[in-house]
């Protein structure tokens, strides 16, 4: 986040702390410190993943690409997979013709 949008969380924080009356007491254990320091930084650190992947772009040869690598490390694939994607590759059916049927009891 921007330092103006921390200041203005911080400044709505105090607030609200301030008018339930809760005075700050440090009463976490050093390992207590730790921990939450692990969990800040795990989330940075997820923070920081997101926002590069946020700015990246993908087109189709980028998942075709993927696609073929995961085949081709997958090693033989089934013949009957193999001979029914044939089939459907090379049916004759023609997608702009199909017919669509409707119920008349309504």
């Amino acid at each position: 986040m921007g330092n103006y949008q921390q200041d203005l969380m911080d400044i709505m924080v105090k607030k609200v702390l301030g008018k339930h009356k809760v005075t700050p007491v440090s009463d976490l254990s050093e390992e207590d410190k730790e921990k939450v320091k692990k969990v800040v930084g795990e989330i940075q650190s997820e923070v920081e993943s997101f926002l590069e992947n946020q700015n990246k772009t993908l087109s189709e040869q980028d998942f075709q690409s993927e696609e073929q690598s995961k085949t081709k490390s997958k090693g033989k694939t089934n013949p009957v997979v193999n001979e029914s994607l044939q089939k459907i590759i090379k049916s004759k059916n023609d997608l702009n013709k199909v017919k669509m049927f409707f119920n008349k009891n309504k």
